[in-house]
């Protein structure tokens, strides 16, 4: 079974290959529609982070973006010795 893990949350998705296909497209496709109310730009994430359970190039694409916001955060963090 597919599933996502998002923070503490288990977020399972169809077992079908085409089906989370087309999930994780129509999240991407619906980000475009970020100005009407239930679209928003959170759908970009979601939709690429659906799309990187069978797709290489859109999983390395993400693993990379993750460890420069992990980078990045901690650059921003107070160091508590100081």
């Amino acid at each position: 079974m597919s599933q996502i893990k998002v923070g503490k949350y288990r977020v399972k998705l169809p077992k079908s290959k085409r089906a989370r296909q087309a999930l994780g497209g129509g999240l991407v496709a619906g980000s475009a529609l970020s100005i009407l109310p239930v679209f928003g730009l959170w759908m970009l994430p979601a939709g690429l982070l659906v799309l990187s359970v069978d797709s290489a190039k859109v999983r390395r694409f993400r693993r990379v973006q993750e460890v420069k916001v992990v980078r990045w955060w901690r650059t921003r963090q107070v160091d508590p010795k100081s």
